[in-house]
């Protein structure tokens, strides 16, 4: 959850209005770091539900479980949560996207903003993760995305074995986020040719030497 948290905190505070690229509906959305807050709220909040949900598991005769289960158990049978080989590969896909965004932030420093944004003394940054990928730091919010879908959704978690999506509020929540992470996920694609358009207008033919040599742009060998 630290390593979430960390993917989707933006780093630097917003640039200045003269240094932002033109808006779009998208970009207005990400300014509000309304999607950073509503993943952090369901993240978090589920995280919790479901360590409570085990330790009131394993001790379901005291006054404070049997509260605890009542209110975040919803399926007739005991819940079964339990360490899957889908929630393995879900882990390792949250904690290596934020791996990667986390040296992303390290590499761009101050230029690293929610917004695009050409910033003042810019600079084409080409090492640490960008000798690799043009776009990694999409590459890390992608397989965050792609984890933390896979984890809320698979056998095991405390999602599905305690039938959270059967209720209202679940499937409201779940829509939500849903919705949230299809916006981001694709938002973040298209603006992707935006940003090499921006930066290719920028430098010129140092972007160009740069796209010869690093011309995938999220999955190195493979996009």
């Amino acid at each position: 959850m630290i390593g979430t948290h960390t993917a989707v905190t933006p780093p630097n505070a917003a640039p200045p209005a003269d240094e932002n690229m033109p808006s779009t509906g998208f970009e207005s959305l990400l300014k509000q770091n309304l999607p950073s807050y509503i993943v952090k709220v369901i993240c978090w909040s589920a995280a919790l539900a479901e360590m409570l949900v085990i330790l009131a598991s394993h001790n379901p005769q005291l006054w404070l479980s049997k509260q605890i289960l009542y209110c975040l158990v919803f399926s007739e049978n005991p819940p079964n949560i339990r360490l899957t080989i889908a929630f393995s590969l879900s882990t390792c896909s949250i904690v290596l996207g934020s791996y990667i965004r986390w040296s992303c932030y390290r590499a761009l420093g101050r230029l690293f903003t929610f917004q695009m944004a050409l910033r003042r003394n810019h600079r084409l940054v080409t090492e640490g993760p960008y000798r690799w990928a043009r776009h990694p730091g999409y590459t890390g919010i992608l397989l965050v995305i792609s984890g933390l879908t896979c984890w809320h959704i698979t056998p095991g978690s405390w999602a599905i074995e305690c039938d959270v999506f059967d209720t209202t509020a679940g499937k409201l929540v779940a829509l939500i986020n849903l919705g949230l992470m299809l916006t981001v996920a694709v938002g973040l694609i298209s603006r992707m040719f935006k940003e090499d358009e921006m930066l290719k207008g920028a430098f010129g033919k140092e972007w160009e030497e740069w796209a010869r040599r690093v011309p995938y742009m999220l999955f190195p060998g493979v996009y």
